[in-house]
């Protein structure tokens, strides 16, 4: 027959006794025992397995989170590029639109020979013959007025501005009381760099013909270029009083609001 032992005294009891004889402690017999050391160990496992299965699913949410957070961490990045750029590219327009530079007076042409084909930019060296064939012309005939200031004009198209000054001095020389060829030279004067012998030359057009208006607003457009702003508004305006509704005059107007 079986027996249990008593846990409290040791004393040995029957299999089938509930309390010690001896003691009268509460008695286990081994299979119980067996099966609650089994339920405490299996507990144990589970409590073992929850903690864990816990740990993973706090690590796991952790891992998430952070995968949610980095789209959230590029896309303030892309924003911060994106907004670089925009700038960058902003900046650069208005650079280039000339927002940052110094007002600059445009050349203007020279309409008094109601010459609308006059650049007055650049070499045209296609003319090169034609030159030569007019100076040779001036050549054999030098008191001929009229060819010397077509020689004059045609090396002024054509771009040569300093040989052109030449030519119109020596038909001033033959006629100084000619102020559109005062004004033209003026305007070689001014496309070669030098202000202030454009503004002598024009300022003789305006006292020979004081109602000349491109010689007013040139004297303005130069007169700005050099630094004299009360000086250019005070010929400016004179052009807009002579004809206001003219190209001349509306260019006046223009040049008068942006400067």
């Amino acid at each position: 027959m079986n027996e249990v032992k008593c846990n409290v005294c040791g004393e040995m009891n029957l299999a089938n006794a509930v309390f010690c004889a001896s003691c009268g402690a509460p008695l286990i017999s081994t299979n119980k025992q067996d099966e609650i050391e089994n339920v405490v160990e299996k507990k144990k496992d589970s409590g073992a397995k929850s903690k864990f299965s816990e740990k993973n699913k706090k690590q796991k949410n952790a891992n998430q989170k952070d995968v949610e957070a980095k789209p959230k961490e590029v896309s303030k990045t892309k924003l911060f590029y994106l907004l670089f750029v925009l700038i960058l590219v902003g900046g650069l327009i208005l650079y280039a639109s000339g927002v940052f530079d110094q007002p600059v007076v445009t050349q203007t042409q020279d309409f008094s020979n109601n010459n609308n084909n006059n650049p007055h930019s650049g070499v045209d060296l296609s003319s090169l013959e034609q030159i030569n064939t007019l100076e040779e012309k001036v050549k054999n005939d030098p008191n001929n007025k009229e060819l010397e200031l077509q020689l004059a004009h045609l090396l002024n198209d054509s771009g040569l501005k300093t040989r052109a000054i030449e030519e119109y001095q020596k038909y001033l020389k033959m006629d100084p009381k000619n102020a559109d060829v005062w004004v033209d030279m003026g305007v070689c004067y001014y496309e070669t760099g030098k202000n202030q012998e454009a503004i002598n030359s024009m300022e003789r057009a305006i006292k020979i013909q004081p109602k000349h208006q491109i010689g007013n607003l040139n004297l303005g457009i130069v007169n700005m270029t050099a630094g004299n702003r009360a000086i250019a508004i005070k010929y400016l305006q004179k052009a807009i009083e002579i004809d206001s509704t003219n190209e001349i005059g509306q260019k006046a107007k223009d040049l008068i609001k942006s400067h």
